[in-house]
């Protein structure tokens, strides 16, 4: 376009602007100005000014009804964005032949303690990426677990699981409550088939799904400076014990008592292997686990780990009915 074809448009454009911004906003002066008439609809012109129509605005309990109504609806909205957003996104990932996806989201939710900061996390498909050396299996509850552990490990929190109130989108049984000293900051489990078919997803098919409050988990920080432990000097001493406990016990609170116990020379401990079957009574489990004993200051001894083992078998039967098989 040319400066004097610009030049020629440009009255053109001023006009058509100007009466776009008076169909938009005229009517609305209009309406404000008249709303102050005294005289009565449609009367003309006005005899005198008043306030009569917002005291019959303010007063009206039909219109705050309708109006806390919408807020209710606009919040609650915002609450669900975030799984809804991603329930959303899997979907159309589905349809585009990507079964395998995992998804995240950074919003904010309305709470009842106002505007926070929440992540979002599906998994639904393969726990492993495909690979040459064995068959695939699909995402269980403790992949997404444990991506919530590693979460709340960058942000120097340490997570407790429990059986608590959970969201009505997670299959009790399959899901759990995530807390911190004391306070709950999140869900994590298995979604449940309505909100699955509320996406377009198959009802039968496993997703399961996290969600954590940042904001509460900000605040729990313990704010110590991150420290660099040097690597051990001293070698490390193993060994395995098998329990049987009830099977709703759940492997974090099994761990604390252990923790609990031990002296401060634990190291590390963890589950390697989880049995229901013959030889062990209906309604227990028999829980193996490895504890991993080390000192900074020296070699421990075989008869110190014996002991420290006597000491936490006691503590697990104290505390849990806890029987070493």
């Amino acid at each position: 376009m040319s400066a004097h074809e610009a030049s020629r448009r440009a009255p053109v454009l001023a006009i058509y602007a100007i009466g776009v911004f008076a169909f938009i906003y005229l009517p609305i002066v209009v309406l404000i100005t008249y709303s102050f008439n005294g005289t009565g609809v449609g009367g003309f012109p006005p005899s005198h000014l008043t306030l009569d129509w917002y005291r019959q605005l303010f007063n009206d309990s039909a219109i705050w009804d309708a109006v806390l109504n919408s807020l209710l609806v606009a919040a609650a909205s915002v609450a669900l964005a975030l799984t809804l957003g991603l329930l959303a996104a899997l979907a159309h990932n589905r349809h585009r032949e990507r079964p395998d996806v995992r998804l995240f989201e950074i919003g904010a939710v309305i709470t009842r303690n106002g505007e926070q900061r929440h992540v979002a996390v599906v998994w639904p498909g393969a726990g492993l990426a495909p690979h040459w050396s064995g068959d695939g299996r699909r995402a269980d509850f403790f992949d997404v677990k444990g991506l919530v552990e590693q979460i709340c490990e960058a942000l120097d929190v340490k997570p407790a699981f429990g059986r608590g109130s959970l969201p009505r989108h997670l299959v009790p049984g399959r899901a759990a409550t995530i807390s911190t000293g004391g306070k709950g900051v999140g869900s994590v489990g298995m979604l449940g088939w309505p909100a699955l078919a509320a996406a377009g997803l198959a009802a039968s098919e496993d997703v399961y799904a996290a969600e954590l409050n940042l904001d509460l988990l900000s605040e729990a920080r313990s704010g110590a400076h991150l420290t660099v432990t040097p690597p051990p000097r001293y070698p490390s001493i193993a060994r395995d014990i098998s329990i049987v406990v009830d099977e709703t016990l759940p492997a974090e609170t099994v761990r604390g008592t252990i923790r609990s116990a031990a002296p401060e020379t634990l190291a590390s401990v963890g589950e390697f292997d989880r049995y229901q079957g013959k030889g062990v009574p209906d309604g227990r489990v028999s829980l193996s686990l490895r504890l991993t004993f080390r000192s900074s200051e020296r070699t421990l001894t075989d008869a110190e780990v014996e002991a420290a083992l006597r000491k936490i078998i006691a503590a697990l039967n104290e505390a849990h009915n806890a029987v070493q098989r």
